[in-house]
């Protein structure tokens, strides 16, 4: 088996290979991955991430979500897929929506595939209101669309929920979900596998 980023042959680069050779990154690629714990309030909700955001992860990720390579899918939370499930015992993941395009167009739901290693049964109550990407886009123009995200029609939610999502950067889409939940009395918390270094200086 290959690393799925550089194709080097997986189980001979280090002691990490040998003995965890189920990743689907060499060790080499993973430790390019800027691991951190983070945790902060954001909006009243308490956030967890895993790692910062930066070119590997970019990288990574571009190619899991724009490229379509679905064999990626169980790369993101490989190395924190059991403490996930601890974490978040009795919550139900909740997923960002994407807009119908990059859904059609990947053929794929990205954020459904990378949460399946988790074992944990997710929902998609959301829907993007229009078909907008924040790809390109200011800041400004990025917050803006926050009001982008309504709940579906019939969406029954848990009385514990986890908001999940592959990175945040400006904090919109998740603004976006949080006011779509006005007047959900449950508990509610965040996680992201990724996020930019400007939730955390």
């Amino acid at each position: 088996m290959r690393c799925l980023m550089c194709e080097k042959e997986l189980g001979y680069g280090s002691l990490t290979d040998i003995l965890f050779g189920d990743d689907p990154l060499c060790h080499a690629c993973r430790v390019k991955w800027k691991k951190k714990r983070i945790r902060f309030m954001f909006e009243g909700h308490l956030l967890r991430s895993s790692y910062v955001y930066n070119e590997a992860f970019s990288s990574c990720l571009i190619r899991y979500k724009e490229l379509g390579d679905e064999a990626l899918k169980d790369a993101f939370l490989y190395e924190d897929k059991n403490w996930f499930r601890h974490t978040y015992r009795g919550y139900t993941p909740v997923l960002m929506p994407s807009t119908k395009e990059k859904e059609e167009a990947r053929g794929f739901s990205h954020l459904a595939r990378m949460f399946e290693c988790t074992g944990k049964e997710t929902l998609s109550p959301f829907v993007k209101l229009s078909d907008r990407t924040q790809k390109g886009r200011t800041r400004a123009e990025r917050l803006a669309m926050s009001v982008n995200i309504g709940l579906k029609e019939g969406a029954v939610l848990p009385d514990k929920i986890v908001l999940c999502d592959d990175v945040i950067t400006t904090g919109s889409t998740l603004r976006g979900a949080l006011k779509a939940l006005e007047g959900y009395t449950g508990k509610i918390e965040i996680y992201t596998v990724s996020a930019t270094s400007l939730w955390f200086r």
